[in-house]
């Protein structure tokens, strides 16, 4: 009776996360979720499996995404997206096309730092990446930019899958 209720409970907790708007497009990033000591982000270009093919333009299963798409190592970056003290999270954009004030990172979070930059440019068409550390909770956003620049939402929680 009480895994049930503490199921319920994390259940709960991770719907209320879901209500704050995260937004993607291949300019920049808005993150509601997002507070002066929650504010992580790494990004991942993702590439098709060899042997495997996802059309991005269905409805994908969480587990389909998780088993057809690796990690591109030549684009994983990662930052603390820090404001001033007068700004607030809820509309803030952090871009990718230019300067937002701080460094991104290339590598994934835990790993030695290999270079910083200051822009890591717009998401390119034709090509799928995953956002991480946008909620406390394991969940990811995965996206695929379309050949008209069209960002297309594919969201993965790990506590359900």
């Amino acid at each position: 009776m009480k895994i049930i209720f503490l199921s319920a409970m994390f259940a709960l907790v991770l719907t209320s996360c879901s209500d704050k708007k995260i937004e993607i497009t291949v300019e920049y990033i808005i993150n509601e979720n997002w507070d002066k000591q929650a504010n992580a982000i790494e990004i991942s270009r993702q590439t098709v499996k060899k042997d495997s093919t996802i059309n991005p333009f269905s409805h994908l299963s969480q587990g389909e995404i998780l088993k057809k798409l690796e990690v591109d190592s030549s684009f994983v970056y990662r930052t603390n997206a820090k404001i001033n003290d007068r700004d607030t999270y809820r509309n803030w954009k952090i871009y990718f096309n230019r300067d937002n004030g701080f460094y991104w990172q290339k590598g994934f979070f835990g790993k030695e730092v290999e270079d910083t930059v200051k822009v890591i440019g717009n998401l390119k068409k034709n090509s799928w990446y995953k956002f991480s550390y946008l909620v406390t909770n394991p969940y990811y956003v995965y996206v695929y930019v379309d050949s008209s620049n069209m960002v297309h939402r594919f969201d993965v929680n790990l506590a359900n899958y």
